[in-house]
C-alpha cells in the first residue's frame, strides 16, 4: 500500500485546515453583520482581508496539491471524528481526524492569519 509523503501529507492538512477557517470566517463574517455592534465595520474589514489571505493560501495550496494530482474529499464525520479520503498516485488513503484537534488546529490558522503570524511576546 501506498504512503502519502511528508510533503503530501502536509499539504493535505494544510489544505483540510484551510477549507474548515474559511467556512468558519465566512460563518462568522455572516453572524458579524446582523450583531448590534455600534463600530462593527473594523471588524467586517478585519474578516474580509483574513479572508482574502486565506483564499490566497487556499489557491496555492489547491495549486501544488494540483500539480501532484492530490485530492482531497470529506467521507463522514460525526461529534467526535471527521473521515477523509485522500485520492493520490492511483490510491485511496483513509484518514480520520479528531474533531477537538482540528479545532485547535482551525483556531491556530486563524489566530496566525489575524496575527501575521507573529507570535506576542509575554
Amino acid at each position: 500500500m501506498a504512503k502519502l509523503t511528508a510533503e503530501e501529507e502536509q499539504l493535505t492538512e494544510s489544505y483540510i485546515l484551510l477549507e474548515m477557517a474559511r467556512k468558519v470566517l465566512e460563518i462568522d463574517l455572516a453572524r458579524l453583520d446582523q450583531a448590534p455592534l455600534k463600530l462593527k465595520d473594523p471588524y467586517i474589514r478585519l474578516l474580509e482581508v483574513t479572508l482574502h489571505r486565506l483564499s490566497r493560501q487556499l489557491y496555492t495550496t489547491r495549486f501544488s496539491m494540483k500539480q501532484l494530482g492530490i485530492k482531497v474529499q470529506l467521507n463522514e464525520y460525526d461529534e467526535t471524528f471527521s473521515e477523509y479520503s485522500i485520492f493520490f498516485r492511483g490510491y485511496v488513503v483513509t484518514a480520520k481526524y479528531l474533531n477537538a484537534h482540528l479545532k485547535n488546529q482551525v483556531s491556530r490558522q486563524i489566530e496566525d492569519l489575524f496575527t501575521y503570524g507573529k507570535k506576542e511576546v509575554h
